[in-house]
């Protein structure tokens, strides 16, 4: 191969002015760009047909890719193909900023966790592939060295997230009902379930779906890892549920949903949690007031108060419940069971 740049007579001083050729120039450095990854071969003839021009046209606007946006393209006369340079593959389309990088870093960073997964890899494959579009570069590992992202959670171990996402992706799209065996942790054995899906979820590094049962009409959460054996069927449903899992979100504390009307969770902290307190946003619909003697009160309106337990508890005796009452006596009742284990 030889590069386009080296063999030409002269440096071509011609533009491309009109929207259309700036169009044009951008759909042929892209097909160019998907030919390398994928190993298709680009000829001439390929351009001219993709875009209905003649071959002094092409000829132009290669000139101009290796002139003006100063990408390296071979060509391989034996095979009369194109082929960007590994070190060329992606065109930046901007100049970035610190402040970019540092997006696109935290970006990486999120997904590292996950990089054990089927899932995680696709993602990781696909930031690798965006950043070398953003950047010109596939050297992302050189922007994380600066700052380093650590995030609560390890995520599940499970390696069959890709094969369940893709199902219900096209579930979701096709409406279409999805059957698979579910094991939930108060059942010994699985149950076979017939679900209509309306929307998948990811919550703390781990995926779950929202879908309508097709027997009881009762829209249930349920978890990736304790998922098997599932399969897009032929039937389709066309009802919607009377509440979408994405509006009840916005009185979740995590993932669990309910249909239920949300109330007002109404949490008292003492001072010296405080600070603590308002260094994080719990909840996106939060709350928060001060009170005489540097003491705080958050107020939530939630529909299911299972998953804010765990968390109340963990502010031991520095939070005190004040609404709803069956939430303060279920803490309450924790709270003495916790105390027998140590008297």
């Amino acid at each position: 191969m030889s590069k386009i740049r080296k063999i030409k007579e002269k440096k071509s001083t011609r533009g491309v002015s009109t929207r259309a050729g700036i169009e044009r120039i951008f759909r042929m450095v892209s097909l160019l760009q998907n030919a390398s990854e994928s190993g298709k071969k680009i000829t001439c003839t390929t351009l001219q047909e993709e875009f209905e021009v003649d071959r002094a046209t092409v000829l132009r606007d290669i000139r101009f890719i290796c002139d003006r946006l100063e990408m390296d393209l071979e060509w391989d006369a034996r095979e009369g193909t194109y082929v960007i340079e590994e070190n060329s593959r992606f065109l930046p389309p901007m100049e970035l900023k610190d402040k970019d990088y540092l997006l696109l870093s935290f970006f990486q960073q999120c997904l590292l966790p996950y990089e054990a997964t089927e899932l995680g890899q696709e993602f990781l494959a696909s930031f690798e592939r965006m950043f070398g579009i953003f950047t010109g570069s596939k050297n992302w590992d050189t922007w994380s060295e600066t700052v380093h992202f650590r995030f609560a959670e390890n995520p599940p171990s499970s390696t069959k997230e890709l094969k369940i996402f893709n199902i219900l992706h096209r579930a979701i799209k096709e409406r279409k009902v999805v059957e698979f065996d579910y094991k939930s942790p108060k059942n010994a054995a699985a149950k076979h379930k017939s679900i209509e899906p309306h929307l998948m979820v990811m919550h703390h590094g781990r995926f779950y779906f929202f879908g309508t049962d097709t027997k009881t009409r009762r829209l249930t959460p349920f978890a990736f890892p304790r998922v098997s054996a599932i399969k897009a069927t032929a039937q389709k449903f066309t009802a919607e549920p009377e509440k979408h899992p994405r509006d009840l979100l916005k009185f979740s504390f995590g993932s669990v949903i309910s249909t239920d009307a949300p109330e007002d969770v109404v949490l008292e902290f003492e001072a010296e949690v405080v600070e603590r307190l308002k260094e994080s946003t719990w909840h996106p619909h939060q709350k928060l007031e001060d009170l005489a003697g540097g003491r705080a009160r958050l107020m939530l309106r939630l529909n299911s108060t299972l998953e804010i337990q765990p968390w109340i508890l963990g502010w031991g005796p520095k939070v005190k419940v004040l609404a709803p009452a069956n939430l303060a006596e279920s803490i309450a009742t924790s709270a003495r069971k916790m105390a027998a284990q140590y008297a």
